[in-house]
């Protein structure tokens, strides 16, 4: 089973450095690890949902979130 609370801390990293993610304040995925919730530096929040999700779907929908 994927670690998807490890793939968003370490996308979150690799994002911030980014010009599409420069402005995430915070990401985390919930307790039933089905949504990740994205909170941006201005206040604004996302969630992106990952239930069902494989490590590489999680990666491209939370992209998919920020473009």
């Amino acid at each position: 089973m994927e670690n998807k609370k490890e793939i968003i801390f370490r996308l979150q990293l690799l994002l911030k450095i980014t010009s599409a993610g420069e402005d995430i304040e915070d990401m985390g995925v919930s307790d039933d690890a089905e949504t990740v919730h994205i909170r941006f530096k201005n206040g604004y929040k996302r969630d992106v949902n990952i239930a069902c999700d494989s490590g590489v779907s999680i990666i491209q929908d939370v992209v998919k979130a920020l473009i």
